[in-house]
């Protein structure tokens, strides 16, 4: 235990008897002097002025009502004994009490102006004990340097954040768990700390033992002595990072939101306007059909051949549409989402080109999902040649499935190490008639056809990309408890709640 801490259990019981025995002392002097002075003769009774040294010892206790109370019984004594001798009313005696009357008033303002200062010190120390104890206890991180940036105070907080021991940091240069970019600033922030200057609740970074950083919200203040001056630099430091994630979280959440509303909205368009369109061309295509049926002329023919060919591309675009709107029918059955995908690599593989390399990672255990099968191995199929044709010098494609727990969902991850998308492009990516290819290359209804299969089986679809990294998107189905029927084959039906995570 530190002599602080023993002083601060044990100081004011033993500052307590140390009074009592000064004032017991002062009354002991006051009694023997009374009987030595009684005992003495009358030419020597002089010796009785040292019955004053008692209120001037008593003064040291600072308790002025006791030093009065001693003075009092001085006087007292010191009359009675003179009276006694039989000096009372003369000159001597006057004297002697007068004498033992100012001594006690002067040791009475002593003990007084001593009581002040005692009383101001145990304020002092019980503040700064205080301010101690919350330092010790915060969980903040807080750090008081002085103005040539030597850590001079390191709180336990900033030990459990930093990872730094207090031994380790304290007479150490501030330097040492800054991040660059603070450190270089760090002269002109100590020189208006000087001028008195402080800094509130501004978002930084800080440098940990491991070498990671910590986003923090720090304040700093000037400290200063009981004159004002500046001695030093204080700094109180938050740890940010859960409230951080948080809001980049929300703000994931409201983009999303954002994007769905306005997906849905342009579905909504896109429907309805494919639908009236897909009406006007199935009329095209029975007139072009009885065109055919009644003539004979070669060069008509063709013509005729040619204009249902393009409506019949028209046909195959509008139809994408629709299933981007949801609009078309569909006919949904359990399947197992490894099934669909170990069926529909042999076509993937046909696909991509022999320069790119495909690899599924599959889990080990069946995913029954509520799905149209054929839109599912569409929706393969074009985010398969979405991944290829972002390859153009060959790359790798990765298919995994695995199940997202808590919520029960079959996940699977499409990734491609092909040139990425910016954040710009990434953010349309599902409109339809978005793309980043050339016209000739692709309509653009790709990922919006792939988003409509999606929602329409009662999941969501995501992307991360990073410009030359690649692209992976991720798509969430909800698992379903019957049996698995697309194949003709009975699997063991899958509890959510109890299928591994890979």
């Amino acid at each position: 235990m530190r002599y602080e801490d023993w002083r601060r259990e044990h100081g004011s019981l033993t500052h307590g008897w140390w009074r009592v025995a000064v004032l017991s002392f002062s009354v002991l002097i006051i009694i023997l002097t009374s009987l030595v002075d009684l005992a003495t003769p009358r030419e020597l009774t002089a010796f009785g002025l040292v019955i004053a040294a008692a209120p001037v010892l008593a003064a040291v206790s600072a308790r002025p009502w006791a030093v009065a109370a001693v003075g009092a019984l001085a006087w007292v004594m010191a009359r009675a004994t003179s009276s006694w001798q039989g000096l009372g009313g003369t000159t001597f005696q006057q004297l002697r009490l007068w004498v033992l009357i100012g001594i006690t008033v002067l040791s009475v303002a002593v003990a007084h102006s001593q009581n002040v200062l005692e009383r101001r010190a145990n304020r002092g120390a019980a503040s700064e004990s205080t301010l101690a104890a919350i330092v010790e206890s915060s969980e903040d991180a807080i750090v008081a340097m002085d103005l040539s940036g030597i850590i001079v105070s390191w709180n336990p907080s900033a030990e459990r954040m930093y990872g730094f021991a207090a031994e380790e940091m304290i007479g150490r240069t501030v330097h040492r768990f800054l991040s660059p970019e603070r450190a270089a600033i760090l002269p002109q922030i100590m020189a208006d700390i000087r001028q008195g200057g402080r800094i509130s609740h501004f978002q930084t970074r800080r440098l940990c033992r491991d070498g990671s950083y910590l986003d923090v919200s720090t304040s700093v203040s000037p400290i200063r002595d009981r004159h004002g001056t500046v001695v030093g630099v204080a700094a109180i430091d938050r740890d940010i990072t859960a409230l951080k994630h948080a809001e980049e979280h929300r703000a994931q959440i409201l983009e999303r939101s954002a994007r769905a509303e306005r997906l849905e909205s342009l579905g909504q368009l896109a429907g309805g306007i494919a639908h009236d369109f897909n009406n006007l061309l199935a009329i095209n295509l029975n007139y072009l059909e009885f065109a055919l049926e009644q003539t004979t002329d070669p060069d008509t023919r063709d013509d005729l051949t040619r204009a249902k060919a393009s409506a019949e591309r028209a046909r195959d675009l509008t139809r994408q549409l629709l299933v981007f709107a949801g609009k078309q029918p569909t006919t949904a059955e359990t399947i197992d989402l490894n099934t669909v995908i170990t069926e529909t690599r042999t076509l993937l593989d046909r696909t991509i080109g022999g320069n790119i390399e495909l690899v599924t990672h599959l889990h080990p255990h069946a995913l029954p999902i509520r799905a149209d099968r054929a839109r599912l191995e569409q929706a393969l199929l074009n985010l398969a040649i979405n991944a290829r044709d972002a390859m153009p010098d060959g790359g790798m494609i990765i298919i995994e499935s695995r199940i997202e727990q808590p919520d029960g969902h079959a996940r699977l991850d499409i990734t491609d190490t092909g040139t990425g998308m910016t954040p710009e492009v990434a953010a349309h990516a599902f409109e339809p008639f978005s793309t980043t290819r050339t016209t000739h290359h692709s309509t653009g209804l790709g990922l919006a056809t792939v988003y409509g299969i999606v929602t329409e089986a009662g999941g969501t679809i995501t992307l991360t990309t990073e410009p030359g990294v690649g692209t992976t998107f991720s798509i969430l189905i909800p698992l379903s408890t019957a049996d698995t029927t697309g194949t003709g084959n009975t699997v063991e039906k899958a509890d959510p709640a109890r299928l591994p995570v890979r």
